[in-house]
């Protein structure tokens, strides 16, 4: 499915040269580290070595063998996690044809499921087109446009900075939300906040960085994802109160649960982020699909951000 060759390789040592970026640790509030593109890269491999993810080349080795070894384990992960999105569609087609004909009702597990595969569909063909064309970008691609990878082609490394870089982009939005926020809550009529009152105003990309979407591009475009992202979270949210799981979740999925509604978690106790939790699954409760996406806008700009 894609290349290597020497070119491959001598193209991939030339990118790990390129230039340096900020990496940050586990503490949100913790001063970023100075580290390079290439250093950033080796120490993502070396991680996906240890956890077994990728296979380690033999201790003997030379350079161009231990550069030609990774490029081949990188195609074996990449097509691996290309065709593990073929055979979950597989699954999602059994599920979706489940419920249509009848059969038991769709759980939250199942709708986070459909969900994820379509986000990585609509990512996997242009993915596929860079394996193919340039393959040694795609290490890059996961530093500086992480959005563009279907989730089962990102190593465990990557992963994990992907998700710090939202948290801290998440925390600064928050730093300067309360009054840019209380100003367009001003506009809501009945607990119902249009979008187009974020226009204009800044809000568009203070709500992205608290929803952990990209903030790139204009208010346009960050409103388009802010809305399709509150219907997924119009779908979730109904399906909690159906599997009636609130408070059942995980410590992990009650804080991804919280995140993807916009909220800070880090410094809330776990009774205090069931009843986050719970504030937000009652204020939604009642509210009629065709006013989904204003009620949970309006909410977004009314929550505690501490």
């Amino acid at each position: 499915m894609f290349s290597v060759s020497r070119n491959h390789v001598r193209l991939q040592r030339s990118l790990l040269h390129s230039s340096t970026i900020r990496y940050s640790s586990n503490k949100v509030d913790s001063p970023p580290e100075r580290i390079g593109v290439k250093e950033l890269i080796q120490r993502d491999l070396k991680h996906a070595e240890e956890l077994g993810v990728l296979r380690p080349a033999s201790p003997d080795a030379n350079g161009f063998q231990k550069l030609l070894h990774t490029a081949i384990e990188l195609t074996k992960f990449y097509f691996r996690g290309a065709k593990l999105i073929y055979t979950r569609g597989k699954e999602v087609s059994a599920i979706k044809s489940r419920v249509r004909a009848g059969g038991l009702p769709l759980t939250r597990g199942e709708g986070r499921l459909i969900h994820l595969q379509r986000r990585d569909l609509s990512k996997l063909i242009p993915f596929i087109v860079m394996a193919i064309i340039m393959e040694e970008l795609i290490p890059v691609a996961a530093i500086y446009a992480p959005f563009m990878l279907p989730s089962t082609c990102i190593l465990p490394g990557q992963r994990k900075r992907i998700e710090e870089k939202k948290t801290n982009q998440a925390v600064a939005s928050a730093n300067q939300a309360q009054s840019l926020l209380a100003n367009i809550r001003k506009n809501a009529v009945d607990g119902i906040l249009a979008s187009s009152t974020l226009r204009g105003t800044g809000s568009a990309t203070v709500l992205c960085g608290l929803l952990r979407l990209p903030t790139f591009g204009n208010d346009i475009l960050r409103i388009w994802r802010i809305r399709r992202h509150l219907r997924f979270i119009h779908s979730d949210d109904a399906l909690l109160i159906q599997d009636k799981v609130e408070k059942s979740l995980n410590e992990h999925d009650l804080a991804q649960a919280l995140e993807e509604r916009g909220f800070i978690v880090q410094n809330l106790s776990s009774a205090a982020r069931q009843a986050r939790l719970k504030w937000w699954l009652d204020s939604v409760k009642d509210t009629p699909s065709k006013s989904a996406v204003g009620r949970r806008l309006f909410l977004l700009t009314a929550q505690k951000l501490e």
